[in-house]
C-alpha cells in the first residue's frame, strides 16, 4: 500500500523548466511572483486603445538597430541616430560618441575605441566626405575623450 500511495506522490509533483532570455533593459525577477510576464518589442510598444491615433514613429534600421545593444531607451537612440547623421567628419562624430559614453553604462571607454562599435557608424554617417576610417576615428575618439571635462565629486 505504501509502494501505490508513493506513486501517487510522485505522479502528482510537477516540474516547470524555466528559461530566461535577456535582452537589455532592466530586468526584475521575482522568486515569489506566480508568474512575470514581459513582452518586449524594441522600439515597437503595444498600443493602447487611448494611443491608437497618436502618430506612429519610423521604425529604426537594421543598421541603427545595432546600437540598440548599447543604449537601453529607444528615445535616446533616436536623438543619437540623429546627432550622428549631422557628422561630417571624424571629430564631431568622436564628440557624439564620447557624449554617449558618458551617459550610457554599456558603451564604456574601452567598448567607444574598439573597431566592432566603430564600424557601426559607418552606415549612419552619410555626410562623411573623408576620413571614415576606424583608426582616424578611434584617434579622434581617443582626443576627445581626454579633452572632455571631469565632474567634480
Amino acid at each position: 500500500m505504501t509502494n501505490h500511495s508513493n506513486n501517487k506522490l510522485m505522479d502528482s509533483e510537477t516540474h516547470f523548466s524555466i528559461v530566461f532570455n535577456i535582452y537589455g533593459g532592466s530586468n526584475q525577477i521575482l522568486p515569489n511572483a506566480t508568474s512575470a510576464t514581459q513582452n518586449y518589442y524594441g522600439d515597437e510598444a503595444e498600443l493602447e486603445k487611448d494611443d491608437v491615433s497618436m502618430d506612429k514613429e519610423p521604425a529604426l534600421s537594421p543598421e541603427a538597430m545595432r546600437l540598440f545593444s548599447y543604449i537601453n531607451k529607444v528615445e535616446d537612440l533616436r536623438i543619437y541616430l540623429v546627432q550622428i547623421a549631422e557628422c561630417t567628419n571624424a571629430v564631431e562624430l568622436a564628440r557624439v560618441i564620447v557624449k554617449m559614453g558618458e551617459r550610457e553604462p554599456k558603451i564604456t571607454s574601452e567598448e567607444m575605441v574598439k573597431e566592432r562599435f566603430i564600424s557601426l557608424f559607418f552606415p549612419l554617417t552619410p555626410l562623411f566626405v573623408s576620413g571614415k576610417t576606424v583608426s582616424n576615428i578611434r584617434a579622434r575618439i581617443n582626443n576627445a575623450w581626454a579633452r572632455r571635462p571631469r565632474k567634480r565629486l
